[in-house]
């Protein structure tokens, strides 16, 4: 293969961006890399980095970028892995975290912010041009980066809810990573353990925790008519009263065939005599005094003993 067709090929396989050293191990002398940035065909991205593309990079290509300002071994980590992905509830963050082995050091620059590891993640995803950590490093790296405890809430209960990684997968990366900013990661891996399955759930229990007036509620319970019958699961549930809290996102609510669920899901608690308080998360994040004192009033309202429907777990 001759040298342009080399230098087409690494192109194509790195999007449009190359180092130094690459143009050079291809034949092309310092005097031709210089005479490409004038004319404009190439800019620099980093030192020894070039773009030989015009416009904002993808974010594929930021990946790329990193990988190569990295060097050997880099992995992406943090919330630009979780966004590679497919996690939809992150924080805006326009970095690009990468872990980086033992070995040379490299300072953060630009975008790029290096991690140096002496446990390079076991199971990356590999890509022809970068490697990203596994869903359940990125998102304990991301846990402990120094985000709000709400964000970390976010894309630790997606992950679970959706499936892409257990908790025990979640635990082991507790365990076994780094002891600076694991505080949270632990607090918010209780909650999800509890049962709190989404992040407007998680902020629910922390508002109607501060309540002098409310019970401990349980959530996301497996709950049976007193004939055995099952109902549908509320997202959280007061026994001795037969409240029922359910969050109520517009993303689940789509379509007229979600609506009518949601609707079968109220009738069916609501034969059993059980009360239903639906809240949306806009309601709980912008207007929580007001999602207490309704929650609180109900409780208040509704008549000690209820005996209509049972815990699964206490069959």
């Amino acid at each position: 293969m001759d040298s342009d067709a080399a230098l087409a090929q690494l192109l194509a396989v790195q999007q449009g961006l190359i180092l130094r050293r690459q143009a050079r191990d291809l034949g092309l002398t310092d005097r031709a890399i210089a005479w490409r940035i004038a004319q404009g065909d190439w800019r620099r991205v980093f030192p020894g980095l070039y773009a030989t593309f015009a416009g904002a990079p993808t974010e594929e290509q930021r990946l790329i970028a990193a990988t190569l300002y990295g060097g050997p071994g880099t992995q992406i980590t943090g919330v630009a892995a979780l966004r590679w992905h497919g996690l939809r509830y992150l924080p805006d963050e326009p970095w690009v975290h990468v872990l980086k082995p033992g070995g040379c050091w490299k300072d953060s620059r630009g975008f790029v912010v290096v991690t140096r590891t002496k446990r390079p993640d076991s199971y990356p995803v590999l890509r022809p041009a970068f490697e990203v950590c596994s869903l359940a490093r990125a998102g304990a790296d991301a846990a402990r980066a120094g985000y709000s405890r709400r964000d970390v809430r976010a894309f630790l209960a997606e992950m679970v809810q959706r499936r892409r990684v257990t908790l025990e997968q979640l635990d082991a990366e507790l365990r076994n990573g780094a002891v600076r900013g694991s505080k949270l990661l632990r607090r918010v891996l209780d909650e999800v353990r509890d049962g709190v399955g989404s992040a407007p759930e998680a902020e629910l229990r922390e508002l109607t925790g501060r309540s002098r007036i409310l019970p401990p509620i349980r959530w996301n319970p497996v709950l049976v008519a007193a004939d055995g019958t099952p109902l549908p699961s509320p997202d959280g549930w007061i026994e001795e009263v037969g409240l029922a809290l359910e969050m109520d996102s517009d993303e689940f609510h789509t379509s007229l065939d979600d609506l009518r669920r949601t609707r079968d899901r109220h009738n069916r608690l609501a034969t059993c005599g059980i009360l239903t308080l639906h809240f949306s998360p806009w309601e709980i994040r912008h207007e929580p005094r007001r999602v207490l004192a309704t929650i609180e009033a109900a409780y208040r309202g509704r008549p000690a003993g209820f005996t209509g429907v049972l815990l699964a777990t206490a069959l």
